[in-house]
């Protein structure tokens, strides 16, 4: 679901279509994280039942991509499975979107066919609201006052989820005076509603992945320089023999009370012999496994997410903390590079699990071992008992070769010399794979704790139509302020657009088949008005709903130049080492008269060769659908070319519409 820390190199070598070459444009490089939800909504197949197409279509409608849902709706119409909800919503979706220039004859034949079928149908819920989309239609065509109440008043009766469809989906075609009317009777207020369902709390979740469990650690047991087998074996059996063959002789008292000293002397000193090399052990172990691996490319996407976990985590005053607790990430690296070497799975998907280790070590700041785990303590006096051993080891030694007179002593010397201390290597090293292996468990079990922990906490993540309806509450709550700070009274607006684009910095989250979604936006709102042009631009963290940074620019209609739009190729290289991609952006900028560019919106298209894309073709189209650039484009453009005529043009095609909504 989520690619996590994909670094974006974008080159400034840009080629426009048709390969005229575009000048370099230094500026913002973007770097996207992407989610990519699995779920089927925007899936629908031929052998669908109808119910299945119905759900589909909604689906692209709340969503933000009538143009889909359109024909989906058209064919539930009029292909033998007619209803009066499916009536309303194919009316809506040819709607949405739309300005009057844009709604063609056979559009307006669609709507008056789907009405007249609508009308024989028993009534309900879904009818009532068909009609009042159909009065409303009237009164903006009409504007007649006697009309205006009635179908306002039908407006105000309807439930406050029907009120927010048709005010988002006839946005286009109702004028600042329209809307200021039916504001006034919704039911919900735009303000407010735009952070309900718990926005703030939920909506972040919709950019995180579905968490992959956990596996068990198994520590690495192997040591770098730990001494062959071979040594302890034949030291230790050269030992044992040369032992056994004191007993071959006189049994003198001098006899056994060097053999209880050399017993006694070299099993104490075995004991805290073994005792502290597992301590040596465990924090040669800890140490290195906290080495960088050699021969490894460059950085892996493991060690990305890893790093960026970690730098998210750092707390407030942590000044030193890339160099904090390297070990305990460097161990992570490892860890997971070496599970994801072998499996196909996404390491995005273990976001969540980073993030919990990133926490859990700074929580310990500044008291967590810079090598990642808490060393196991020395034991005391382990070498003190060695030393004090030793020396009653030496004397039973003594006492056997001066008093017993048993020249077997010095084999068994030379082969103690050898074998105990590898002998003691051996046991010391199975007994440290102890605590490395319960460590292993232990962690493995709160690493399952936070996994469930985590899913628990995803269960409330909003659909894609709660994104889609935040973003639009959004807009239309940016377009009120826009009018408000303007103090542009409503009959004074003739049109407005909205547009969107991704903020650098923002991550992405999009199910399959459907439009993409940003954690972070610039929001452009532009308020045609009789007077003029007042253009306003904010950025916008959709998790919390803020916006901020805003400004604006105020011009008249004989002061714009030219509106342009162009595709932009742009080379990217996600990996280092693999041929560069291509990053697409369309470019719209209006151009005021003195060269002055006032409005720029770049609308980056996607990747080529991104393996979580679907369709490359498709995603474009639902990038372009949801932007609002297409709907602003043809509008801007008469703007441009108009000029302060631009408002008799739009008048002439609204009577237009009206003959054409007559017939």
């Amino acid at each position: 679901m989520i690619e996590d820390a994909v670094d974006v190199d974008i080159e400034n070598q840009n080629v426009a279509s048709g390969n005229a070459h575009v000048d370099q444009q230094i500026g913002v490089q973007y770097v996207v994280e992407s989610v990519y939800h699995n779920a089927t909504i925007y899936r629908v197949s031929k052998e669908d039942k109808p119910e299945r197409r119905h759900k589909v279509a909604l689906a692209y409608l709340t969503g933000g991509v009538p143009r889909s849902a359109e024909g989906l709706f058209r064919e539930l119409v009029f292909n033998g499975h007619p209803s009066t909800e499916s009536a309303y919503y194919y009316v809506l979706s040819v709607l949405s979107d739309r300005g009057f220039g844009d709604l063609t004859t056979e559009l307006v034949t669609g709507i008056h066919d789907a009405w007249k079928l609508c009308e024989s149908l028993p009534e309900d819920s879904w009818k009532r609201a068909h009609r009042v989309v159909r009065e409303l239609l009237d009164h903006i065509r009409s504007n007649n006052a006697d009309q205006s109440f009635t179908a306002v008043t039908a407006f105000g009766r309807l439930s406050a989820e029907r009120q927010d469809e048709i005010s988002r989906h006839l946005s286009m075609l109702m004028d600042g005076l329209v809307e200021h009317q039916l504001n006034a009777r919704r039911k919900h207020k735009v303000g407010a509603e735009r952070v309900s369902g718990d926005r703030p709390g939920r909506a972040w979740k919709f950019f995180e992945p579905d968490p992959l469990p956990p596996t068990r650690y198994q520590p690495r047991m192997l040591l770098k320089g730990t001494k062959d087998h071979k040594r302890a074996i034949i030291g230790t059996a050269f030992a044992v023999l040369a032992f056994l063959s004191l007993f071959f002789g006189p049994m003198t008292f001098s006899l056994w009370g060097g053999v209880l000293l050399l017993v006694v002397g070299c099993a104490v000193m075995a004991r805290y012999g073994i005792e502290h090399t597992v301590h040596l052990l465990n924090v040669t172990l800890r140490r290195d496994t906290a080495d960088p691996e050699e021969g490894q490319a460059g950085p892996t996407d493991v060690d990305k997410l890893v790093e960026r976990c970690f730098c998210d985590a750092r707390p407030e005053y942590a000044k030193d903390w890339s160099n904090y607790a390297i070990g305990y990430r460097t161990r992570l690296k490892q860890r997971f590079n070496a599970q994801f070497r072998s499996d196909d799975q996404d390491v995005k998907q273990l976001k969540w699990l980073f993030d919990w280790h990133a926490r859990r070590v700074a929580q310990r700041w500044p008291h967590h071992d810079p090598h990642g785990r808490l060393e196991p303590p020395a034991p005391g006096g382990a070498r003190l008992w060695q030393a004090a051993v030793a020396v009653i080891t030496v004397a039973g030694l003594l006492v056997l070769l001066l008093v017993a007179e048993r020249w077997q002593v010095l084999p068994i010397a030379v082969g103690g010399w050898f074998g105990l201390p590898a002998l003691v290597e051996v046991v010391a090293a199975r007994r440290a794979a102890v605590l490395p292996i319960k460590e292993a468990n232990e962690l493995f079990d709160e690493e399952m704790a936070e996994y469930h922990r985590w899913r628990k906490e995803l269960e409330d993540r909003p659909s894609d139509s709660d994104m889609a309806r935040w973003l639009a509450l959004d807009k239309a709550h940016f377009r009120a302020e826009a009018l408000r700070a303007g103090n542009i009274a409503e009959q004074d607006l003739v049109s407005h657009v909205v547009i969107t684009q991704l903020a650098p910095g923002a991550r992405l989250g999009r199910v399959r088949h459907g439009p993409p979604r940003y954690t972070k936006y610039r929001v452009t709102v532009i308020l045609l008005t009789r007077h003029g042009v007042r253009a306003s631009r904010l950025f916008l963290d959709f998790n919390s709903g803020e916006s901020k940074n805003e400004n604006w620019d105020v011009f008249g209609y004989d002061r714009i130049a030219s509106a342009s739009l162009r595709v932009v190729e742009r080379s990217a290289r996600k990996v280092p080492g693999q041929p560069p991609g291509k990053v697409r952006y369309r470019e719209f900028s209006l151009r005021l008269l003195d060269g002055a560019e006032i409005i720029k919106v770049n609308e980056r298209l996607g990747i080529e060769n991104d393996t979580e894309v679907d369709d490359e073709v498709e995603l474009e189209r639902l990038a372009a659908a949801t932007t609002g650039m297409d709907a602003a484009l043809p509008v801007l453009e008469a703007v441009a070319h108009q000029g302060p005529a631009w408002i008799a043009l739009e008048h002439s095609r609204r009577s237009l519409w009206s003959r054409t909504w007559s017939d």
